[in-house]
């Protein structure tokens, strides 16, 4: 919808109102008011249901840090160390991340071992005790189990994880079913199936407050949806034990309505002066249009970059790969940071993020102004090179590693951390899709990942090489 027909379709209505009888026409601006109204509620529930699932996606995607991770199959599989399992997995999920409840099961999904914090055993949904949540997620594990029986391609394995929300007694959780996998291949699971972590983040008082500042919604709260009036905008997100469906509701915009409102009292005292009324009219239409294409353009710019480093996210790679296709040759980075398990571990969630940032700011400092920089989630980002030689990006990568080495400076203190790269060259006319290349990036940081820190391997349609330097 361009501003200039948005602008008729506000401004129309008014005008009328001034320059017809106010009674007599009444009926005709609001028919479209309601429409327009309705138009921008849809739009607005439709990028927060995207979005939501964003936010899931991500919240999964940081449990690989301990699902994908060679000792954990050698400990909860191979031979189960309880002390190890506490430490490793519980202490640090709970201490370090959103979690508040883990459990694992192991190859036959029996309960092995189970942990909440100490400050939600009381809470409805987790006073019920490890079993019950465990059977909550039955459906996750079994789609777990099912994705696990395919075939998988070679390389560091991408992460298997279902969830869906739960809710007792207005106790609203995110419920995640995650499998443990090894990344390295240095331990492999005794049989066909491996250890599964389910794992709980509360979210009855976080999402409403992280959706609402994130899409600019206004008065979000989650609850049963019988008690959501029809005049606030809604997405369902769970359904609670008794089959009643939970919604996440919030105020939904009507700047048309809005428009109308202030423009009846101005349309009724300035009949005789229509061209006054008209023209006010008309200023007070463009401030409402503003503040809908800025709310649009505020909640289109969310579905498509990371909230904590405002890099692109996966969502934009296939696009940008796309648009740069002409840009041949060109290289696709990927880049996994060596080191920041254990900064998020000793220092906690929030230094974790810190570093992030100052990461993400970093690589965007240090690359060319046409390279796009992305976060691909959790501690991997990766770039597309347009216009640059392979033995080029190799140069550009070594520079980036030693930019990305020197020492850090966060509210909890120094650290120091590394990164590895992986690097696939996209030649003219090759053909290849962004996945292709991406998929080649991924298995060339995979073999650097697997011989130390800080190196950089690339690789070609025939091969991989290591960088020398």
């Amino acid at each position: 919808m361009t501003t200039r027909f948005t602008h008729l379709k506000l401004v129309g209505p008014a005008l009328i109102l001034t320059a017809i009888v106010i009674a007599g026409l009444a009926a005709i601006p609001s028919f479209g008011v309601a429409r327009l109204d309705a138009e921008s509620r849809q739009r607005q529930e439709t990028l927060v249901k995207r979005n939501i699932a964003v936010w899931t996606s991500d919240l999964e995607f940081a449990l690989t840090a301990w699902t994908i991770w060679d000792e954990s199959i050698a400990k909860l599989d191979n031979t189960f160390d309880f002390e190890w399992a506490d430490r490793n997995i519980g202490q640090s999920l709970i201490g370090t991340s959103r979690t508040r409840f883990a459990a694992i099961l192991n190859a036959d999904d029996t309960l092995i071992y189970s942990r909440t914090a100490d400050e939600m055993k009381d809470r409805a949904f987790f006073v019920r005790g490890p079993e019950v949540i465990v059977s909550d997620a039955r459906t996750l594990i079994e789609r777990v189990r099912s994705e696990e029986a395919k075939p998988r391609p070679e390389g560091i394995p991408n992460p298997i994880a279902f969830s869906k929300v739960e809710v007792v007694n207005n106790d609203a959780v995110l419920l995640t079913a995650s499998l443990f996998q090894s990344d390295f291949k240095t331990s492999m699971p005794r049989g066909s199936r491996a250890p599964i972590l389910v794992s709980a983040v509360p979210i009855a008082g976080s999402l409403p407050e992280f959706l609402g500042n994130r899409f600019v919604l206004d008065d979000a709260s989650v609850g049963p949806l019988k008690t959501v009036g029809a005049d606030r905008a809604r997405v369902e997100i769970a359904t609670r034990p008794d089959g009643e469906t939970e919604v996440l509701s919030w105020r939904s915009p009507t700047p048309a309505k809005d428009l109308l409102r202030q423009s009846l009292p101005l349309a009724v005292v300035v009949t005789v002066v229509l061209i006054f009324g008209g023209l006010f009219s008309l200023r007070l239409s463009r401030k409402a249009i503003s503040s809908i294409l800025e709310s649009e353009k505020q909640m289109r710019h969310a579905a498509t970059h990371d909230f904590l480093t405002g890099l692109a996210n996966r969502s934009l790679l296939a696009p940008e790969f796309a648009r740069l296709g002409s840009a041949r040759p060109m290289t696709v980075v990927c880049i996994d940071l060596d080191g920041f398990k254990s900064v998020n571990d000793r220092h906690g969630h929030a230094a974790g993020d810190e570093l992030l940032q100052q990461v993400a700011a970093r690589l965007q400092g240090g690359c060319k102004e046409d390279d796009v920089v992305f976060r691909l989630g959790g501690d991997e980002f990766a770039v597309l090179m347009p216009h640059i030689s392979l033995a080029d990006a190799e140069w550009h990568c070594r520079r980036l590693s030693s930019i990305l080495s020197q020492p850090y400076l966060l509210s909890a203190g120094k650290v120091v951390i590394g990164a590895s790269f992986g690097i696939a060259d996209v030649t003219i006319g090759g053909g290849e899709t962004c996945e292709e290349a991406l998929r080649r990036a991924d298995q060339a940081l995979y073999q650097a990942k697997g011989t130390g820190r800080g190196n950089v391997v690339s690789s070609t349609a025939n091969d991989l090489a290591l960088a020398v330097g």
